[in-house]
């Protein structure tokens, strides 16, 4: 848990968070429910004040700002949860109301953090999270600008790492790495979702069976592997069998899927591209 802590010449007392979307919230309930931070030292801050009542509904000891000036007057880490798009808004203010003494972390990866340093914040950070770090325990993708010092960066790590699985990385494999941990439950969800519609549609089974029994298939194919019982390849070579079923499966995989990821990954790399230009922008225009 959080408790007043000073620990390598950094203050990490309260913490506050822009926007409560599908990641920012995420952030926020995870942080609540590994007594990562206390509800009366958590902060929101919304620009519809619907979403912050909502929040606080659920969570009625979270301090619910009603301006960027009052999130930054009252803490100490800042997570902006924004979209790309939304940063402009958020630029004036955070220039006028950030201070040294702030750590500024995004979510967003196309945000270049020397941009980041730029703002009146001495540490910047990216930490890159997935939908699966609701459980606790998942990958937090970690890039530190270039004014912390070790020290600090343990501190801090250590600190994300009650809620999460820190994975420090650089900006050249920033985006390949998302698109596997922050992407993937999306693309692997798409795909068992085909699946079983495909075995709904082809077969005499209900769309509600098969699902239930992906959704077992999977849970038990994740303690597989976290438990160390077998590496991808080898669950391939256990399960197929020479002369069986799965073998016929398997060249109806390569066969469709050549050249797929390949594209798939060209996609997301000229997608970033194009929105690091456009954030490079914002901060040009500041």
């Amino acid at each position: 848990m959080l408790q007043n802590m000073q620990t390598g010449g950094i203050s990490m007392d309260n913490i506050g968070l822009i926007g409560t979307g599908n990641m920012g919230g995420m952030l926020a309930e995870v942080m609540l429910e590994q007594n990562s931070v206390p509800p009366e030292r958590l902060y929101i801050y919304n620009r519809t004040v619907e979403r912050n009542k909502n929040f606080q509904a659920s969570h009625p000891l979270v301090h619910a700002a009603g301006s960027i000036k009052e999130l930054l007057a009252a803490t100490d880490i800042i997570f902006i949860c924004v979209r790309p798009k939304q940063y402009g808004p958020l630029l004036h203010e955070l220039q006028k109301y950030l201070t040294m003494e702030h750590i500024v972390a995004t979510i967003t990866s196309p945000v270049l953090l020397e941009d980041l340093e730029r703002l009146p914040a001495r540490r910047v950070v990216r930490t890159v999270p997935t939908i699966a770090n609701k459980t606790g325990t998942a990958p937090l993708l970690l890039t530190f600008g270039s004014h912390w010092t070790e020290k600090e960066k343990v501190v801090f790590r250590e600190w994300l790492g009650t809620f999460s699985d820190p994975v420090p990385l650089t900006d050249k494999t920033l985006r390949v790495s998302s698109d596997i941990v922050s992407c993937g439950p999306a693309f692997m969800s798409y795909l068992l979702q085909c699946f079983i519609e495909a075995a709904a549609d082809e077969t005499d089974i209900e769309y509600g069976e098969a699902e239930k029994l992906a959704e077992k298939m999977m849970m038990a194919y994740g303690r597989l592997l976290s438990e160390k019982h077998y590496s991808l390849p080898e669950l391939c070579q256990k399960v197929n069998v020479p002369g069986g079923v799965t073998g016929e499966g398997l060249e109806v995989l390569s066969r469709f899927s050549a050249g797929m990821f390949e594209e798939l990954i060209g996609r997301t790399h000229q997608k970033y591209e194009d929105d690091k230009e456009e954030m490079a922008s914002l901060f040009v225009e500041e």
